[in-house]
């Protein structure tokens, strides 16, 4: 989204979890080890987080009213009409969808009559940020599973964030001592924390919509499904929810495409907040267990995960995220050869792309495959042979043709050629981006070729197939990005 630079800029890099029980040190999951460009988590007020993307927002042009309020709506086979109100101002809005991103008292859901079931937790989490000289690393996350409570220690750009449950709320106006007096349980003797900048209460409920969408008005973030904070996955999923379903919306709203396209929002995000809520309760109930027995059962299965690399990597790529696929979706899928020879070689259809350094045969120059990608089109890949034959120069030829006649806006050629391959004997077509794999990073990530591999807008594969199926594949990108249909 290009945002990353100026995020950054506001962020505190955090390069580790740490985490502690009754008797001390339980263990360290070291996140620069997860293998991802960017191995690290950035610890950013929320409120910085909110001013990038609005400044971004509006850099591309989109409008951002505040203070409005949704009194209701309806819907019918030409769009939706929604009545809002703008301090005493009554106004009316037309539009061909409507997605409500609306929290979890979500008007949109509500009006739509979506169930959102779950639970509320019965503990009661309190929040402080302060001004604090804490004696731990600044560049971790900090832990504490202990007798008394949860506590959570977070560093900040500036001071830290601390986060505790309690079994109820405090009867006293809440105010840092209750954080001094658990500190002190910790540390062994009371910290002076002096006036927070910020000190606030919450609860935490467990809930997921029934569905996401109901005709014309679609359901997104935390309107969609809310968790426990714990394991930072809520804004993340949201994020993923609203760029899986934008650029859905973009080629429909553009005239491209068909109903499935649409429907496979919900039948694509629904499962991994299921299963990301699923996971995050485990945590959460792991985290807040009171009885002695589990406690230490837990805390000694926490220090045989922190003593196990592949354990502890398996846990980076899930609370990351690296690994949600849609490869049950109904949009994504392998050309009818797709089985023979090489169904475990490279990602998946559904799965995230993977990542790989490139070299440019015209320049020399060194790019990283995602960096190529960015442009939020489908980008198609065709992966030559060390040795490309007189067919996949064929297929180059007749893909350059194609896409840029059909689909120009929409789906984007990059060829990618084989490490081993003569520079004398690389295709060259046109305008056409041709790469040469850098160190073997591509035929490690994907297998060896002559294959086809599309990305979508997303990141995540829509189709892999052997060369030999370009004419499927054009087949695919008819039924998925093709005109739509008048009537």
């Amino acid at each position: 989204m290009d945002v990353l630079g100026p995020v950054r800029k506001a962020s505190r890099v955090l390069k580790a979890v740490s985490v502690y029980g009754d008797n001390g040190f339980l263990f360290e999951l070291d996140l620069t080890s997860l293998q991802a460009p960017y191995p690290w988590v950035l610890s950013c007020p929320q409120s910085d987080v909110e001013r990038v993307l609005i400044q971004r927002f509006k850099a591309l042009g989109g409008e951002l009213v505040r203070g409005v309020e949704l009194l209701d709506f309806t819907q019918d086979g030409s769009g939706v009409t929604a009545r809002i109100r703008k301090g005493t101002q009554l106004q009316t809005l037309q539009s061909e969808v409507m997605v409500g991103a609306d929290g979890v008292g979500s008007t949109v859901r509500q009006q739509l009559g979506i169930g959102f079931h779950g639970v509320e937790y019965s503990e009661h989490f309190l929040l402080a940020d302060v001004d604090w000289q804490s004696p731990w690393r600044n560049d971790s996350s900090h832990g504490f599973l202990q007798e008394e409570g949860l506590l959570i220690a977070l560093p900040l750009p500036t001071g830290w964030r601390l986060i505790m449950a309690t079994d109820s709320p405090p009867e006293a106006p809440l105010d840092v001592s209750i954080f001094e007096e658990r500190l002190a349980l910790i540390l062994g003797q009371k910290p002076d924390l002096g006036e927070p900048r910020w000190i606030s209460e919450f609860s935490v409920q467990r809930r997921l919509a029934q569905h996401y969408r109901r005709n014309r008005v679609y359901l997104a973030g935390d309107a969609a499904h809310v968790q426990s904070p714990l394991g930072a996955q809520g804004m993340n999923t949201g994020l993923a929810d609203a760029f899986n379903l934008s650029w859905k919306l973009g080629y429909y709203l553009k005239g491209y495409g068909s109903g499935a396209l649409l429907d496979s929002y919900e039948q694509e995000r629904r499962p991994v907040a299921e299963k990301m809520i699923y996971g995050v309760d485990m945590l959460s109930r792991a985290s807040l267990v009171k009885r002695p027995l589990l406690r230490r059962s837990r805390d000694s299965l926490l220090k045989l995960a922190g003593g196990r690399t592949r354990m502890s990597s398996r846990i980076l790529r899930t609370a990351s995220q690296l690994d949600v696929h849609y490869r049950h979706s109904p949009i994504v899928t392998s050309g009818p050869e797709a089985e023979l020879g090489w169904r475990r070689e490279g990602p998946l259809p559904g799965d995230r792309l993977p990542d790989a350094a490139l070299k440019s045969v015209r320049t020399g120059h060194l790019h990283q495959l995602h960096d190529l990608l960015r442009k939020p089109v489908h980008h198609l890949i065709l992966q030559l042979s060390e040795k490309p034959e007189h067919n996949e120069r064929l297929v180059l030829y007749a893909l350059s043709d194609r896409l840029g006649q059909d689909y120009r806006d929409r789906a984007h050629l990059t060829v990618v050629a084989a490490q081993q391959t003569p520079h004398s004997e690389v295709p060259r077509e046109g305008t056409t981006r041709i790469w040469q794999d850098h160190e073997g990073e591509f035929a490690a990530a994907f297998g060896h070729g002559p294959r086809l591999w599309l990305m979508r807008p997303d990141g995540h594969l829509a189709y892999r197939a052997p060369v030999g199926n370009a004419d499927h594949l054009l087949e695919y990108l008819d039924t998925i990005l093709g005109k739509q249909l008048a009537g």
